[in-house]
């Protein structure tokens, strides 16, 4: 007795949404200890970190 798999919903726009959301939280959090500078610095690594990957 087989059966033929059904398609599964795409989940990609929410979880972009959600990571966006949880980076612009993690930044805020950083922004209250450490100030601006933590977050551009922060910001910079995140930058170099998604190039290195490319």
């Amino acid at each position: 007795m087989s059966h033929t798999p059904r398609r599964v919903e795409d989940y990609t726009m929410p979880f972009l949404v959600m990571s966006g959301v949880i980076l612009f939280f993690a930044f805020w959090t950083i922004a209250a200890i450490g100030g601006f500078p933590a977050v551009l610095i922060s910001a910079l690594g995140i930058d170099r970190l998604i190039a290195l990957f490319r």
